[in-house]
C-alpha cells in the first residue's frame, strides 16, 4: 500500500473516532483527549488517549504526583554549614563547607538568615575557603534542544547549590537622585554600568521597553531613558555558572553582615568529623510544589525530580527518580509503556506520556490521600499563574496545569461541577500549528466539561 493512501486511510480513521468531537479546527491527529469522572470508573472522553506525545509542562504533574506520594507533603530540604576548623576569637581558622540540599526555594534571604545565624554563632571571620559540597546530587538531568533559549530563566538548570533560581535583579530608580540602577543581590565579580537618563510621566509597564540591557559575560551595560513610572521596577539576569553565583552571592551577604573572607572558593566533599554551624530548613514540599505547577517553574521541577532520585537511595539520581516513578505507576496499575522521562518537568524535546496515562495519574492522585495537596498547586481559572487570563467563563471551578512548547500546547488537570462531582481532563496538542490553537485547545476542553455536567441531567 502507497504510504500517501496509508496516510489517508488512517486519516479517515481518526476523522471517524472524532466524529461525536467539535475539534474546533484541529485536525483529528494533532490532539489527543482522555476525560473521566474522579468519583466512579469509566471514560467520559477519549481520542488518540494511547498515542505517545509531548507533554510539555503538563509531565510536572507527574512529578509533583510522585514527589507526593514518594517524599510525602511535609518533605523539607536542609542547607547547612560545617567545618572541622577550631573558631578562635571569631576566626574561622579553616574551610567553611556549604553542604547543599537541592532546595528549590532556597532564596538570597535565606541565605543571608544562614549567614546571620554563623554570625550569631561567633565567626566574623573566615580564614579558609568556602567549598561547596555538592554531593546530593551525583548527576543532573539533561534538557537538551533549547540552545537557542540558552540564557532565559526557563531553562536554567538544576543545582545542589541553587539560590534565587540563580537570576540577579536589576532595581531601577528614578527620584530626586536622579535615573540609576544597582544590582540586586550586589553580585563582586559583575560590573554594572549605566548610561541612563531620567525621563517624564510616561507609563512603565515593563522598563525593558525604556532601559536596553546587554550582557557580555560579568559585564552589565545599560543605555536609555527612564521615566519616574518606573521608579522602583525591575528587571531579571540571567548570570554566571550555578558555582559562581552561589560564591558570589555568599561573598555579598557575608560582607553585608560585617563578615571578613573568605580566602577563595572551591568544590569538595565536608570531612566526616564536620560539626554544623549553621543550618536552614525549607518550608514544606508543597509550597514549592504551588511555585512549580502555577507558574510552571522548570527549574524548580528537574530539582524536585532529582531530589526524589536523591532519596531511592542510589548514585544516579535521574536514572534512580526515573525507577521510582515507573514503580509507582506499576503499582497503581497505570501502564507506562509509552512514557519517556528525561528530567520530568516537560523542558524536553523527548519526554513523551499518553492522555490516559497522565489522566489516570490524575485520577489516582485526586483519589488518595494527597489530592488536595496536588489540587491546591494547580493555577485557578481566571484567577493566578498560568491560567489568570484563561477561561473567565468557568472561574475557579477549572484548575489546571498548563503546557507549552514549540508545537506543543496542552492542558491537564480537573474540572468540579456544581454539585461536588469531578472531572480529571488532559487535552494535548501536538502539531506545528499547536502556538495557534491555543482557542481550539480550549473550546474543546470547555465541551468536555459541558458533556460532563450535562451526563448528570
Amino acid at each position: 500500500m502507497k504510504k500517501s493512501v496509508w496516510m489517508c486511510l488512517s486519516l479517515c480513521v481518526l476523522a471517524g473516532q472524532a466524529a461525536a468531537l467539535d475539534l474546533h479546527g484541529l485536525r483529528p491527529d494533532e490532539i489527543a483527549l482522555w476525560a473521566a469522572p474522579v468519583e466512579n470508573k469509566g471514560e467520559l472522553l477519549a481520542h488518540r488517549a494511547d498515542a505517545p506525545v509531548n507533554p510539555a509542562s503538563t509531565m510536572k504533574l507527574v512529578t509533583s504526583w510522585a514527589a507526593l506520594e514518594i517524599l510525602r507533603p511535609t518533605y523539607r530540604w536542609t542547607t547547612r554549614l560545617v567545618s572541622d576548623a577550631p573558631v578562635v576569637d571569631g576566626a574561622l581558622k579553616g574551610d567553611l563547607y556549604w553542604i547543599g540540599a537541592g532546595d528549590p526555594r532556597f532564596s538570597e534571604a535565606d541565605l543571608s538568615q544562614l549567614l546571620r545565624d554563623l554570625r550569631l554563632r561567633g565567626v566574623r571571620r573566615i580564614e579558609g575557603r568556602l567549598m561547596l559540597d555538592k554531593s546530593v546530587f551525583g548527576q543532573l538531568s539533561n534538557a537538551d534542544g533549547f540552545e537557542e533559549d540558552e540564557g532565559k530563566t526557563f531553562t536554567v538548570g538544576p543545582d545542589s547549590h541553587l539560590t534565587g533560581l540563580k537570576v540577579a535583579w536589576l532595581r531601577f530608580f528614578n527620584d530626586e537622585n536622579g535615573a540609576r540602577v544597582v544590582l540586586d543581590p550586589p553580585l563582586p565579580g559583575i560590573s554594572v554600568n549605566s548610561a541612563l537618563r531620567p525621563s517624564g510621566n510616561e507609563s512603565c509597564k515593563d522598563v525593558r521597553q525604556w532601559a536596553s540591557i546587554r550582557q557580555e559575560g560579568d559585564k552589565v551595560s545599560i543605555s536609555g531613558v527612564l521615566p519616574r513610572a518606573c521608579d522602583g521596577a525591575r528587571a531579571y539576569l540571567n548570570v554566571l555558572d550555578h558555582n559562581s553565583f552561589a560564591n558570589q552571592s555568599f561573598s555579598a551577604w557575608w560582607q553585608e553582615q560585617g563578615g571578613a573572607g573568605p580566602q577563595g572558593f572551591g568544590v569538595g566533599t565536608a570531612p566526616a568529623g564536620a560539626r554544623e554551624l549553621a543550618s536552614h530548613q525549607s518550608e514544606p514540599m508543597t509550597a514549592a510544589l504551588a511555585d512549580m505547577n502555577k507558574y510552571s517553574n522548570n527549574t524548580m521541577a528537574r530539582t524536585l525530580f532529582l531530589t526524589i532520585g536523591h532519596e531511592a537511595g542510589g548514585d544516579n539520581p535521574v536514572a534512580d527518580a526515573g525507577k521510582a516513578v515507573r514503580q509507582l505507576l506499576a503499582s497503581r496499575q497505570i501502564d507506562a509503556s509509552a512514557l519517556v522521562l528525561e528530567n520530568g518537568s516537560g523542558l524536553s524535546r523527548r519526554e513523551r506520556v499518553t492522555a490516559r496515562m497522565l489522566g489516570e495519574v490524575l485520577r489516582d492522585a485526586a483519589r488518595g490521600p494527597y489530592g488536595g495537596e496536588l489540587i491546591a498547586s494547580l493555577p485557578i481559572a481566571s484567577e493566578d499563574g498560568t491560567l489568570k487570563k484563561r477561561f473567565a467563563v468557568w472561574g475557579p471551578r477549572i484548575r489546571m496545569k498548563t503546557g507549552t512548547l514549540k508545537n506543543v500546547k496542552a492542558l491537564a488537570g480537573y474540572w468540579q461541577a456544581a454539585d461536588g462531582r469531578r472531572l480529571a481532563l488532559v487535552a494535548i496538542v501536538n502539531s506545528p500549528r499547536a502556538l495557534e490553537m491555543g482557542a481550539a485547545l480550549d473550546a474543546v476542553v470547555g465541551d468536555a466539561i459541558r458533556q460532563f455536567d450535562s451526563s448528570a441531567q
